[in-house]
């Protein structure tokens, strides 16, 4: 820039901020910025700025703080108005390019992997196996051809006389007697238990089946008679106070009692 072009900036400034009474230090707070940058634009001092597009930026602020139209000055800066860059809207893509877009032709291929493989799979099993019914497949006949009967074969009849005679002994040993009456086996003969309490006693007698005849405490001075099939599992509780007979013979409890209580088993 030429130093006439570059002066003529700073003194319109200078003088347009001197004639408001507008101090240097006044313009740089209320434009944010330093003393020196401030003297620099009226120094005609841009290049201190930094970028052009800086100092431009600081000059324009500068001439709006004191009421001055912006663009002469920054026209006097360079000689002429800065040229806006021309935007050209860049070339619309062809239509239909997309399509020829080597990943979405990947993409395609693998959804069309992924519909028909199951397809071809479910097909695949599906193919051994056949549920339909089969039909019978008729047999033809020749409509001009008669079906001739199969002649029956002759049967050579046998007079009586020739038959020989059974003898006596084989008719009658060949003849079915009717089988006796089975004899009803006699039925299993029980055994009979009879128990006296002189007091209290807790009793438990099961049969050969493992069945619970008796479970209950008896009390003092009662009685009880139990039938069922030998061996007993037998458990009398205070044995001492009772008495005991096995179809109609004593049994003696002494032996089998442990502190109070009996335990045994009574066979046949």
């Amino acid at each position: 820039m030429t130093e006439s072009v570059a002066s003529s900036v700073g003194r319109l400034l200078r003088e347009a901020r001197e004639a408001q009474g507008i101090t240097l230090e006044e313009v740089a707070g209320r434009l944010r910025l330093m003393h020196r940058q401030v003297e620099a634009m009226e120094t005609d001092d841009f290049e201190s700025l930094g970028q052009p597009v800086f100092a431009r930026g600081f000059v324009r602020n500068y001439a709006r703080l004191l009421g001055l139209e912006p663009e002469p000055l920054l026209a006097r800066m360079e000689g002429a108005p800065e040229e806006k860059p021309v935007v050209s809207p860049a070339d619309s893509p062809p239509q239909h390019a997309w399509l020829s877009s080597p990943w979405l032709i990947f993409m395609l291929i693998g959804v069309l992997l992924l519909l028909a493989v199951p397809v071809a799979l479910y097909l695949w099993l599906n193919s051994g196996t056949d549920d339909s019914p089969v039909s019978p497949v008729p047999v033809a006949q020749s409509p001009n051809v008669p079906a001739s009967p199969v002649p029956a074969m002759p049967v050579p009849s046998v007079p009586p006389a020739s038959l020989p005679a059974l003898p006596q002994e084989t008719a009658t040993a060949t003849s079915v007697e009717p089988a006796a009456p089975m004899e009803p086996k006699p039925a299993t003969v029980n055994s009979v238990l009879h128990l006296e309490f002189g007091n209290e006693s807790w009793t438990e007698i099961k049969d050969a089946s493992g069945h619970m005849l008796l479970r209950q405490l008896n009390p003092a001075g009662s009685s009880v008679d139990i039938v069922g099939h030998p061996p007993f599992d037998v458990v009398i509780g205070n044995a001492a106070q009772a008495r005991m007979s096995y179809n109609g013979r004593p049994i003696d409890l002494n032996p089998f009692i442990d502190v109070t209580v009996a335990r045994f088993t009574l066979e046949e």
